[in-house]
């Protein structure tokens, strides 16, 4: 089957977190373009985030769409137009409401989302005990929600919420096969997409646990990290799996 979309997460593979996309990410986009592929983005991060990015890089395109907040929120950034999954959001609430009268809550920053809870503890060792606080609240309450941790971040993210979900859009909008997809990441909340994609790359810096699911699936993992790792998988995709 012909691959006809490349699905790119950001944070930790076309740079890393909090850095501009390296030129190597934007080069490698670039070939992927040359070979008639679309190019989608699917982050953790609010896609207005993503957008300014994209704009910044020079990589927002007239058809771009963006999957963000880990596929709670797609958006088209030309249209201003966004599809929200809210089916649990009211929990969401709840548990942003609970663990906001916790003292741990003075030791993170929130990142506004609207279809997540995510917190960046300013100690990155304070991770686990977000996550495990998080967890605990989550089981007391009965809500829909399950936890993803990240190097620097705890994310709350409702029940059926995932990049899947978001490539679900994508497929409908695009009238396309997740078969027919590449897709690049690097952390937890890649599993689902990853799995779902015809074609999964994993970059150097990638999580152990994802480089074993690229494994398994017969994708690519780059042995170089971020740009350069993406520029190597590109290179591989181009000589081997496009015509």
């Amino acid at each position: 089957m012909p691959y006809n979309l490349c699905v790119f997460d950001i944070d930790g593979v076309l740079n890393p977190a909090g850095e501009p996309v390296q030129p190597e990410s934007i080069a490698a986009l670039n070939i992927l373009e040359s070979h008639g592929l679309k190019i989608s983005f699917a982050s953790g991060k609010h896609p207005w985030y993503i957008t300014g990015g994209l704009i910044f890089s020079g990589l927002l395109r007239e058809d771009t769409i963006i999957v963000g907040e880990s596929g709670g929120h797609v958006f088209f950034p030309h249209q201003k137009r966004s599809l929200l999954y809210t089916e649990y959001l009211s929990d969401i609430k709840t548990l942003r409401n609970l663990f906001l009268k916790s003292e741990l809550i003075k030791a993170c920053w929130e990142e506004p989302k609207e279809t997540l809870f995510s917190l960046f503890p300013r100690n990155r060792s304070d991770v686990k005990r977000v996550a495990a606080l998080m967890n605990e609240l989550i089981a007391d309450h009965d809500l829909h929600l399950y936890v993803i941790t990240h190097v620097d971040a705890v994310d709350a993210l409702q029940k059926g919420l995932s990049k899947k979900r978001g490539l679900s859009i994508l497929s409908e909008v695009l009238d396309m096969s997740p078969h027919e997809m590449i897709a690049f990441g690097d952390g937890m909340n890649d599993v689902e997409m990853l799995s779902t994609v015809g074609f999964p790359v994993a970059v150097a810096n990638a999580e152990p646990p994802i480089k074993a699911l690229v494994k398994k699936r017969k994708g690519y993992i780059a042995s170089k990290k971020y740009g350069r790792g993406v520029l190597e998988a590109v290179t591989y995709i181009t000589e081997h799996l496009l015509d």
